[in-house]
């Protein structure tokens, strides 16, 4: 996981069901970087252990492992910059804002066959006032 000294962590409940939001309080590009005006939101939909709505155990350090290492590709030559995570029913979502929205999903397409245990998804808008950052938890 990156470094947790410049991340803030969340955790709600509600009954049995729980969510953790991460949160990149240094993002290397500076909130609302005119450049950088699209959030792109990559999830990874999993089976969820149990009704807190978690993952199951190696699904959970496969999660960990693709932040530490993969999820780099993304930010490769100032393409993105990650500004945050979420983890809820079933639900990993990893945040970032892109400066080109076409070659940041051409980037992530290739996690949908890297990880056929997941259902990948990319979804991009634009936010050209961080808005999205600045309400995220």
């Amino acid at each position: 996981m990156p470094d947790q000294d410049d991340w803030s962590l969340k955790e709600y409940a509600e009954g049995c069901q729980r969510w953790f939001f991460r949160k990149n309080l240094a993002p290397s590009i500076p909130p609302r970087h005119r450049d950088y005006g699209f959030i792109a939101y990559l999830t990874f939909a999993y089976t969820p252990r149990d009704e807190s709505g978690l993952p199951f155990f190696d699904d959970e350090e496969i999660l960990y492992k693709l932040e530490d290492v993969e999820l780099d590709t993304l930010e490769a030559g100032g393409l993105a910059v990650q500004v945050a995570a979420a983890t809820k029913n079933g639900i990993k979502d990893f945040l970032f804002y892109t400066r080109d929205p076409q070659q940041f999903l051409a980037r992530a397409e290739r996690f949908r066959t890297q990880y056929p245990q997941f259902k990948v998804g990319c979804e991009i808008v634009p936010d050209s006032q961080w808005s999205h950052y600045e309400e995220f938890p």
